[in-house]
């Protein structure tokens, strides 16, 4: 029998509760009888529902996303390789074998649009030639030439959630308890390992000239041609209300702005992070905004993921001081133009970090 969205709800709170029954001597009651009884009522979809939606409150609680210089770099160190190994360490080879942790929770969805889900991704994916990979804000992809059929490629998407990184492993290596996807390429192992499993792998086969449908109508990129201070200013009388924070972190408008990114922009341009969208939504003010944002953005993808030059051996390695970002993470942290302190609230529904001597919120 089909039951209603409300009727599922229903169940789930009646779990929490606790019928009360007398006991034949008077006082007390049964706990525990009663609350296995109505798990035990609990469909094993209703079950999984459940934990992805306890999943997805933990991840509100803690959600340091990586953002889209740190999305390309981990692409890069898959595709390019590192200083540690020869570079095109993945780009253009073939994977002699695939390995997948099924029961992870990375491939929940998998199977709705990859038919034989994570085990059919394993043998296609065997003997297949990465050629092609590319990011677009927090998204990346690699594109395998298809062995078994060809004119096809197959079309590997990863978001790495809040705790996932790709890393790059010796041949030997033997993969571990939260190693969801292994890659046994060129004598090497790529890995993707995730250890609270909120990242995903998604796949898609199709012909060459196709795209799968997760990369399509996907919003223009920061530095594409598209994005100009109209569109910024746009997008700002549009929110007039929200915070100009909490409009920055949309990833409808921004792709891959995180809240680092956000709290730099704003720093660098001098905006405070709570002043109304609508505020912002001037010529002068959502020009610099855009020059902003669009700084930021070189910079980030140039020091943290090394475009244009070597992949660096750390994300974090040659973030210059003169940025906000080692001072934001700091207890007692100050500016490092002003050389006061910083403050720290939440705003947006994120934790803000700005500098009061510089960014001031105008007088109505």
């Amino acid at each position: 029998m089909k039951r209603s969205r409300k009727d599922f709800f229903d169940r789930i709170y009646r779990i929490g509760r606790i019928k009360k029954r007398k006991r034949g001597d008077g006082g007390g009651y049964f706990r525990q009888n009663y609350r296995i009884k109505r798990i035990k009522k609990l469909t094993l979809a209703e079950f999984e529902k459940v934990i992805l939606f306890i999943l997805l409150i933990l991840s509100k609680l803690n959600s340091n996303m990586p953002e889209l210089a740190e999305v390309d770099f981990y692409r890069r160190r898959w595709w390019d390789g590192s200083r540690r190994y020869a570079p095109g360490l993945g780009a253009g080879r073939s994977v002699d074998k695939a390995e997948v942790a099924e029961r992870s929770l990375v491939y929940r969805y998998l199977k709705k649009e990859f038919p034989g889900g994570a085990r059919a991704l394993a043998k296609q994916l065997q003997g297949a030639r990465m050629a092609e990979s590319g990011t677009h804000g927090k998204q990346m992809w690699f594109v395998f030439k298809m062995k078994k059929e060809r004119g096809k490629n197959l079309w590997v998407g990863i978001h790495l959630g809040m705790s996932g990184e790709l890393r790059i492993e010796p041949k030997e290596y033997v993969a571990q308890k939260y190693d969801a996807l292994v890659l046994r390429v060129a004598g090497r192992t790529l890995v993707f390992y995730d250890p609270r499993q909120f990242g995903r792998v998604r796949a898609w086969a199709g012909m060459k000239a196709e795209r799968p449908p997760w990369l399509q109508n996907l919003p223009g990129e920061i530095l594409g041609k598209e994005f100009t201070a109209e569109f910024v200013r746009g997008v700002l009388a549009r929110h007039g209300r929200a915070p100009v924070k909490a409009v920055l972190l949309n990833q409808s408008y921004f792709p891959g702005i995180g809240n680092w990114m956000a709290d730099e922009i704003l720093w660098r341009a001098g905006i405070h992070p709570a002043l109304p969208a609508g505020k912002a939504a001037t010529p002068k003010i959502a020009k610099k905004l855009h020059a902003t944002i669009q700084e930021v953005t070189r910079d980030a993808l140039r020091v943290i993921a090394g475009q244009g030059g070597k992949l660096p051996p750390d994300m974090n390695a040659n973030i210059p001081d003169s940025w906000l970002f080692n001072h934001r993470w700091r207890a007692g942290g100050v500016c490092p133009r002003t050389k006061k302190p910083l403050a720290c609230a939440e705003i947006g529904g994120r934790t803000t970090r700005w500098a009061p001597a510089r960014q001031k919120l105008p007088e109505d």
